[in-house]
């Protein structure tokens, strides 16, 4: 063999070895975040910002609402955890009022003992108040024109009960481009959840992909008028046997151009799969794919 031909073969044995530790490289990346991903989830899954914290869902009438744990009150909370009785969440038109009838209930809110304060309620645009008392947390969510209080309790026993989730396999065949295709204007269409409330939301487009040999749409929504990412509210063919009944939820970052990148690896379950004191969005009809996604999370084994 000639001198320069076993040049040739060097370098061309050299360059395909670098190719292939540069694509192994970039593989081993994907799956560590992947992986981060997950242990990130399992980590939330375990806070007291978990759907396993969840102990109660109130919704409130127009005018006086009492609670605390005597069960002459409107609002029941679980026994033992606070006095019999707290205090009174008035509706008013478009504000809710605390007012605390018991100093020794100790109720806090942003760090001060409060005895009387208009909350903020998650559809503001900042964060919605929450106030403390000892192992409870509550917080007034906006579901359409009602009102309700949402319960945490972070010794709630399905909490303390948590051990994991359940995976697909990290598969890179689920982590893909897709087209988005704008909606000049955007539109806003109906998303119902689970309580039966019906709310509008900004679909900005359509984002078109391939997977399993076929053409694929989904339409996402904008959770908030300046959201930074896209939110997907899917079903698809495995739904019910080993992915959660209700559908999943998928985000993504914002369009560079025309594209987004759709990693299912990442499709999570909503809340509802892990609390009936939730009040998810159910996937519309336009996003009912009639394949399955075997990536991403699945059924949680104590649902």
């Amino acid at each position: 063999m000639s001198r320069f031909l076993e040049t040739t073969l060097a370098l061309v044995s050299f360059f395909l070895a670098f190719i292939l530790a540069q694509a192994m490289h970039a593989e081993t990346i994907d799956r560590a975040q992947e992986l981060k991903y997950r242990r990130d989830r399992e980590a939330w899954m375990r806070s007291e910002d978990s759907p396993l914290a969840f102990a109660g869902l109130f919704w409130l009438k127009v005018g006086v609402n009492t609670f605390g744990t005597d069960p002459s009150n409107d609002l029941i909370l679980p026994r033992g955890t606070a006095p019999g009785k707290i205090g009174r969440l008035i509706v008013s038109g478009e504000t809710v009022k605390l007012v605390t009838d018991n100093p020794a209930a100790q109720l806090k809110l942003r760090n001060q003992i409060v005895h009387e304060s208009i909350l903020k309620t998650d559809d503001a645009e900042s964060l919605p108040d929450m106030v403390y008392m000892g192992d409870l947390r509550f917080k007034v969510i906006r579901r359409g024109s009602q009102f309700a209080l949402r319960l945490i309790y972070v010794k709630n026993p399905p909490l303390l009960a948590f051990a994991h989730l359940d995976f697909f396999e990290i598969d890179p065949t689920y982590n893909l481009n897709g087209t988005f295709v704008p909606y000049r204007p955007p539109r806003k269409i109906k998303v119902i959840s689970v309580t039966g409330q019906v709310e509008e939301m900004i679909c900005p487009g359509v984002v078109r992909f391939n997977l399993g040999g076929r053409n694929q749409t989904l339409q996402p929504v904008l959770e908030s008028p300046n959201a930074k990412e896209l939110f997907f509210i899917f079903k698809d063919s495995t739904n019910g046997t080993e992915t959660y009944a209700g559908g999943r939820f998928l985000y993504s970052p914002l369009p560079e151009g025309t594209r987004v990148v759709l990693d299912f690896n990442q499709a999570h379950n909503p809340y509802c799969a892990y609390s009936s004191y939730s009040t998810c969005p159910l996937p519309p009809f336009s996003n009912w794919l009639k394949i399955p996604i075997r990536a991403g999370e699945k059924k949680y084994p104590r649902q």
